[in-house]
């Protein structure tokens, strides 16, 4: 199940970041970025002119996103290892000490 999860944060953080990745050069810059390249008012024709505020709300939205799906992962990744851990030590025992082998005590004359 915890795999399952994995991979589906991954698909999500894989596709938040392409999508950041297109929402911060896609940004006016000074000298208008990539936008301009883009048409220059091709994106205020189509989202109006408050497309500056739309792109940085949307890119603070994908940023809070991309951190918390970066955490999660985080987090899952740590709890497969731990369960992992636990199911080996379950499967095979505890590990036996690892202690020198006892030599016989010297006998008395």
């Amino acid at each position: 199940m915890i795999n399952f999860f994995i991979g589906f944060l991954l698909v999500v953080f894989f596709g938040v970041s392409g999508l950041l990745i297109l929402a911060i050069l896609m940004q006016r810059s000074k000298q208008d970025g990539l936008g301009a390249a883009f048409g220059g008012g091709l994106t205020e024709s189509v989202f109006g002119a408050q497309t500056s505020t739309i792109l940085i709300r949307f890119t603070s939205w994908l940023i809070g996103i991309f951190f918390l799906s970066a955490i999660a992962l985080a987090w899952l990744y740590g709890h497969r290892g731990r369960q992992e851990t636990d199911l080996s030590r379950r499967l095979h025992g505890t590990p036996a000490a690892q202690t020198a082998p006892a030599t016989p005590a010297p006998k008395a004359p």
